[in-house]
């Protein structure tokens, strides 16, 4: 089992954290229409794109074993052209998936603002029925997302658009880059953030860019600020690679066992959710706020 430092825990009970969600976490999900999948991977959705691509794609698979997957993506994406958004439909929305536990688990958490990379609408969907539709889901592209995350209501942030609007979805390079500059008030928010939250990041690796220069800017902006944590399975990052990210980018990872399909993470947030249900009562009990 994950264990949990106590500081993180302090501040997820007191809503000092921001939980950011990967594709890790729809992976749990499974599809009610047809034969029975899970929601891809951004590796495993470039495959399928790559499987409907005309020939000549030996560069690209050239890419994607290099795990340049931007610029993959942005080459699949311009060759498929109009069948792109046929394609997003089809990986992401047409199978139909339904919410899994550890989703569940991580809306018992309570945290008031949820980061996702994710493009499918599993957990929003969720926790919109959950919460009675009071929970706000913004776009990154949504001008008022500051006033959101000021404010006092619960919101899930997507940080790379949504399969509604598969036109304003970041998954190529030249969408990055656009992305920073069209909507750099966004990604000040996202910076403000980190400094003033601990962020708990679930199902998620570190290619993203946009992370990395977000976590670096602050590990470096910020020396000696309190750290963000990562969840991981084990033996998934050589030691040296852990003191590197630690100092560049001011992330602990927080390992747990990925057997029998990552029930240990399942288990964890699960008792996660119980140490900052006892730690609230706690607060409310001495007025700690």
């Amino acid at each position: 089992m994950i264990a949990w430092p106590p500081q993180l825990v302090q501040d997820l009970a007191r809503r000092r954290a921001i939980l950011f969600l990967g594709s890790g976490v729809s992976k749990n999900s499974s599809s009610t229409v047809g034969p029975a999948k899970h929601p891809p991977t951004w590796e495993e959705f470039l495959k399928a794109a790559l499987e409907q691509c005309a020939n000549p794609t030996r560069h690209i698979q050239k890419l994607m074993k290099e795990g340049d997957y931007l610029t993959a993506c942005e080459i699949l994406k311009h060759k498929l052209d109009d069948q792109w958004n046929a394609l997003v439909h089809e990986q992401f929305v047409r199978p139909g998936f339904i919410p899994a536990d550890i989703h569940k688990d991580i809306f018992k958490l309570d945290s008031r603002i949820v980061l996702t990379q994710n493009v499918d609408k599993i957990y929003d969907a969720f926790v919109s029925s959950e919460s009675a539709g009071t929970v706000y889901v913004k776009e990154y592209s949504k001008a008022d997302i500051a006033l959101v995350v000021r404010g006092d209501k619960r919101c899930v942030l997507k940080a790379h658009g949504t399969v509604d609007t598969p036109d304003e979805m970041i998954f190529t390079r030249e969408e990055y880059s656009r992305a920073r500059v069209a909507h750099s008030a966004f990604y000040d928010v996202l910076d403000a953030l980190t400094v003033t939250h601990t962020l708990l990041f679930i199902g998620c690796g570190l290619s993203d860019p946009d992370v990395q220069i977000m976590l670096e800017r602050h590990a470096y902006k910020f020396p000696g600020s309190r750290p963000h944590y990562m969840v991981a399975p084990a033996g998934s990052l050589h030691g040296d690679v852990q003191q590197s990210v630690k100092r560049n980018l001011n992330i602990r990872f927080l390992f747990y066992k990925p057997l029998d399909h990552h029930k240990e993470l399942r288990d964890s947030l699960h008792e996660l959710a119980g140490l900052v249900e006892t730690q609230r009562g706690e607060l409310a009990a001495t007025r700690d706020w």
